[in-house]
């Protein structure tokens, strides 16, 4: 089959509601020339799963916009806001705190490692972007936590990389401390 025949099955499977296969399809449709596409439409498919509504209404515009003119970022932008939208909605009706949040409470004088048990044995910690979560590891590693710090940047560095200037000092500073263990 084609990559073409792949969109035309992914889109069928996603007017049937069936997600999971038209995520398959899209993504056996995948190839250089429409790869931001077909990602956009595998994403769309997740958002599809817990967001209907909302995603049904931006798959209308994009067989509109697709006809037009293949600029996807205003696709993107719309799904993203449509994702951080649930992500709040989630946020509110679980029991969750964010580490914006969890720092506040350390800002009121508890110390980082109570305050993290505390949170992790009654709720989820949410952290809802790369530069909180490196600043999550590097407190683990301040406060006596380095083994979970050492797990949790292993997870982030297979998620994000390690291109920027903060993940590389992250990456010094458990480097630090790998070598003092050994001496």
């Amino acid at each position: 089959m084609t990559s073409k025949e792949y969109k035309i099955l992914g889109i069928k499977a996603f007017k049937s509601l069936k997600f999971d296969a038209a995520k398959n399809y899209f993504s056996l449709a995948l190839n250089d020339k429409n790869k931001d596409e077909i990602m956009f439409l595998v994403s769309l498919c997740e958002v599809a799963k817990h967001s209907f509504d909302d995603a049904n209404m931006l798959f209308d515009f994009y067989t509109f916009l697709v006809k037009d003119a293949k600029d996807m970022s205003e696709l993107w932008e719309l799904l993203e806001s449509i994702e951080i939208k649930h992500l709040d909605d989630s946020l509110t009706s679980e029991n969750v705190i964010t580490y914006d949040e969890l720092r506040n409470i350390i800002k009121k004088g508890i110390n980082f490692k109570d305050a993290i048990e505390g949170v992790m044995a009654s709720t989820k910690l949410v952290i809802k972007n790369s530069d909180n979560f490196l600043d999550f590891i590097l407190n683990l590693l301040d406060n006596g936590m380095e083994e979970s710090a050492i797990n949790y940047f292993e997870t982030f560095l297979e998620i994000h990389g390690s291109f920027d200037d903060k993940t590389q000092a992250v990456a010094r500073k458990i480097q630090d401390y790998e070598n003092r263990i050994k001496r």
